[in-house]
């Protein structure tokens, strides 16, 4: 967790690699087996709050009308909230 108490999942990941030597996971690691691009299987850990097996969200579609007009909004003022 950062400093605000949020997961942080780089930060986690950081925890979980460094116990790679050690032979018991701490519970917010997970450890999957995945193979490359040359056929070869590896070993990764991962933190157990990166949710894998979530659905990914349907990319947004815009019309050409909706584009311009956002486009046009983002010319008018360029601050970018997210």
């Amino acid at each position: 967790k950062d400093q605000q108490g949020t997961f942080s999942a780089s930060a986690a990941t950081e925890d979980c690699n460094k116990s790679k030597s050690s032979s018991a996971d701490p519970d917010y690691c997970r450890r999957i087996l995945v193979r490359d691009a040359k056929g070869s299987i590896r070993e990764i850990i991962l933190p157990k709050g990166l949710d894998l097996d979530r659905p990914k969200r349907t990319r947004t579609s815009f019309t050409a009308e909706q584009l311009y007009r956002l486009e046009m909004e983002f010319q008018r003022c360029q601050y970018v909230v997210g």
